[in-house]
């Protein structure tokens, strides 16, 4: 079979200009390729290294494996690696197949297998375009030496615990790398679930537009990336960045940081550069969030953090008020089996009885609680800045006010923005949202590191219009944001609500990308609907605006029959007919028959600007498919509803910036990358 028209011609020469050291990582052009053509790497580098590379143009950046025990990182290589790339013809048949709807994801895998299949590949070649596997082969040493400073590059490091391998990914900063300076402070950042470390250098941003990539952190940091146990290149059983194994594993990175000739040390501090403690911070979202918190809590080294949508207590979460949210832990698990990850048993059996039945076994809320950030979050004493997403249906906004809540240390700050695990519904600009929150991140991390000015307001919010204000205090329990006027309403004489599964409940979102529109709350048809008085208006004593912020508090009077645990509470905008937040709340009900009043229950935070001509209503709904379980039937019978909104106290609220625009984020919350 004749090769590609224009294929990648790789090099045998180290010292072609297709191999440069640019930065500090190894990248490789590809000045033969073709616009028609696609690049796929079928066998990862030969010797441990890591390899990304562009689909379409050939070119990748490359980081050789190295022991990585001193300071001379060119003496920790091998000569060479060899990478294996499939160069394919991209047909419109093609690429056809990969603009299919839900499956479109699935075809370029599925191509690629075809190509590598002799006799079916040439069979089909006519519709599906020629191929050919070529060999590429990287001197890692040569490259390395020709250098100005030392390469990024990957490694292995044993953990503490259990002895377990973690590869880890080192990027020396930009600074350090061009050899004009001799060390720089390093930030840890970790990946999402599901994901492995970033190898990136040219990523601006991760996870969805929250956390900065290595592209902005390398300017003045050095920056450690890691798959975390249990996934991809790592060992052991992933255990959800538990205080006892992940947050173990990056204290055992840390101190291998300090074998790497390019660390800063703390010396304002200890007034000693041998005391071996670092300048380190960390940033992620998510798992990559949840681990600063952990690792926080157990090492004393981590000198500033800034966890985005990350979580106090996995049961809780999971399980909020005896409701198991069965579509974002299907999601999860789904995440964690096409990734091949290895998992504990206890989180498999968790997510089937969750999904099946609604219920947690007391092993498994000992396993959630036991993998927790509420277990250490108290011995934290470091700045932190929390940053939390106002349609976040999995770790929703009450877990980073817990947190916040929590921690020792000083100061603590707090951003809500429209995003989240879930999806942003309302009208954002994705660039600005993601040039703030980056930002504000880097501030976060050149003040506490580099000794940098910052003027991040204790308290910003987005509201569902995109508008950002601030607070000189958080949104904490008795906090002096919230005014001593609470919007208030109470209804009786309601009537009387069917609880069938998917009988005219919350859910799906049409308005949400599958499969994130399982888990995103929807106006119900089949709903008790309760109207929330508008305060604001342009007559005599009244205020224009009111802003609620925080949770919601409901009390429920009711009777009726049937096995539900629960029905759900929700906030709707009648004007746009979407559910502040995106989010609802489970209410547990008992039904036997008798007459019942709940106690008062905080139903999940939400950011909404009110203005004159807004509408807003309660539903309580039966059933619900984010949290959607087949043994929930019955009938009950609402009495009597009281609902109070927090209101923030205006004289403590001002406007910082706007990020509007007509459309949305993605979703943070898919099938890969939680």
């Amino acid at each position: 079979m004749p090769p590609p028209a224009g294929r990648w011609v790789p090099t045998e020469s180290p010292t072609n200009p297709r191999f440069v050291v640019d930065e500090g990582v190894i990248t490789g052009e590809n000045p033969n390729g073709a616009t028609n053509l696609t690049y796929t790497v079928v066998r990862d580098p030969s010797g441990g290294g890591k390899i990304v590379l562009d689909k379409t143009t050939g070119t990748f950046s490359y980081l050789p494996y190295s022991t990585g025990t001193n300071a001379d990182y060119s003496q920790n290589f091998a000569t060479s690696e060899d990478v294996k790339i499939l160069v394919a013809e991209n047909t419109a048949f093609d690429q056809a197949l990969e603009n299919l709807p839900v499956v479109g994801a699935l075809a370029e895998p599925l191509l690629v297998r075809i190509h590598r299949v002799p006799i079916l590949g040439d069979a089909l070649s006519p519709i599906i375009g020629q191929a050919e596997v070529v060999t590429v082969t990287i001197y890692d040493q040569d490259l390395a030496a020709s250098a100005p400073g030392p390469i990024a590059f990957t490694t292995t490091v044993i953990s503490d615990k259990k002895s377990t391998p973690i590869s880890v990914n080192w990027f020396p900063s930009i600074g350090v790398a061009a050899g004009t300076q001799e060390d720089a402070p390093t930030i840890l950042n970790g990946p999402s679930l599901a994901t492995a470390g970033y190898i990136d250098p040219n990523q601006t941003d991760t996870v969805f537009g929250l956390v900065p990539g290595l592209y902005l952190l390398r300017d003045d940091y050095n920056v450690v990336t890691w798959d975390p146990r249990g996934e991809f290149a790592s060992g052991g059983v992933l255990h959800l960045d538990s205080p006892n194994y992940e947050a173990v594993d990056v204290s055992s990175i840390i101190t291998w940081v300090t074998t790497q000739g390019a660390t800063r040390y703390d010396t304002v501090l200890d007034g000693n550069p041998d005391s071996k403690d670092p300048l380190i911070g960390m940033v992620g979202g998510s798992y990559g969030g949840g681990i600063q918190l952990t690792s926080a809590g157990i090492d004393p080294r981590i000198d500033v953090i800034a966890p985005g949508i990350a979580w106090n207590n996995l049961y809780d979460t999971l399980y909020p008020n005896h409701g198991f949210k069965t579509a974002f832990a299907s999601l999860l698990l789904l995440s964690l089996v096409v990734s091949g990850s290895r998992i504990d048993p206890v989180i498999y059996s968790g997510i089937a009885t969750g999904a099946v039945l609604g219920i947690l076994t007391p092993g498994q809320k000992r396993f959630l609680e036991a993998a927790s950030p509420s277990n250490v979050v108290e011995q934290i004493d470091i700045p932190v800045l929390f940053l939390q997403g106002t349609v976040d249906v999995l770790f929703p906004l009450q877990q980073a006010v817990t947190n916040a809540e929590s921690v020792s240390g000083q100061p603590v700050k707090m951003i809500w923005y429209c995003g989240g695990h879930g999806q942003c519904l309302d009208p954002i600009d994705p660039t600005k949202q993601t040039d703030f929150l980056t930002g504000q991140t880097m501030d976060w991390m050149d003040t506490y590191l580099l000794g940098k000015p910052n003027e991040i307001p204790t308290f910003q919010w987005v509201d569902q219009k995109g508008d950002i204000y601030k607070s000189d205090f958080l949104p904490t329990k008795d906090s002096p944001l919230f005014s001593d006027t609470p919007i208030e309403t109470e209804a009786v004489g309601l009537g009387t609500l069917v609880i069938a599964p998917l009988l005219g409940g919350s859910g799906p979102n049409s308005s949400a990308s599958f499969p994130v529109s399982l888990a995103t709350a929807s106006e119900a048809r089949n709903a008790i609907n309760v109207d929330i008085p508008n305060p604001t208006g342009s007559g005599a004593g009244q205020d224009p605006t009111a802003w609620v912020v925080g949770s919601p508090t409901l009390t429920l009077t009711y009777s009726g029959v049937g096995t539900s645990r629960n029905v759900y509470a929700q906030i709707v905008d009648k004007n746009t007919g979407r559910v502040v937040g995106n989010i609802l709340t489970p209410i547990p009900v008992v039904l036997d028959g008798k007459t019942h009043t709940t106690e008062p229950i905080s139903m999940e935070d939400i950011a909404y600007t009110m203005e004159p001509g807004d509408d807003l209503e309660l539903q309580i709904v039966g059933t619900a498919t984010p949290f959607e379980n087949f043994t929930s039937y019955g009938v009950i019978n609402v009495q009597k509803v009281e609902l109070s909104l927090p209101t923030a106290d205006a004289d403590e609220v001002e406007f910082e910036t706007s990020v509007r625009g007509t459309g949305a984020p993605a979703s943070s919350g898919g099938l890969l990358g939680i």
